[in-house]
């Protein structure tokens, strides 16, 4: 198992569905954003996207975060490998989160507690496939 500590920023609002057992999971996406310098000594920025998926009491949460906020998000890492519509191949990063935590200077929607459980009791049951390609 992979496990990862991400910070980025929220590509759009969360988004909520339901697994066939009607388990809450919140969606989002994040923006990690990398600044290197290359071997001329220029500053190359870029960007990794991440897709976050959290379920049980946490979904909940994650449902109120908005688009922009900076998150803190730790979890295991699912890799996978797909090809594009133009026939490239690809890599997504799909991220089971046990904790999320709102880094960012505003709240998330009607919510005071940036904080979202520690820790999950006990790991899901199932984890749906993800739905590639992004």
């Amino acid at each position: 198992m992979l496990r990862v500590t991400v910070m980025g920023n929220l590509g759009s609002d969360a988004q909520v569905r339901f697994s066939a057992r009607e388990n809450r999971i919140a969606s989002f996406r994040i923006a990690v954003n990398q600044t290197r310098t290359n071997a001329a000594g220029q500053r190359e920025e870029n960007a990794e996207w991440f897709r976050v998926n959290v379920m049980g009491r946490q979904a909940e949460y994650a449902s109120q975060l908005l688009k922009g906020q900076r998150v803190l998000v730790v979890g295991r890492l699912q890799i996978a490998h797909f090809q594009r519509q133009d026939g490239s191949p690809g890599v997504g990063f799909d991220v089971w989160a046990d904790e999320i935590q709102n880094v960012g200077g505003r709240p998330a929607s009607d919510s005071e507690d940036s904080r979202v459980g520690a820790a999950v009791g006990e790991p899901a049951d199932e984890f749906p496939e993800p739905d590639l390609p992004f």
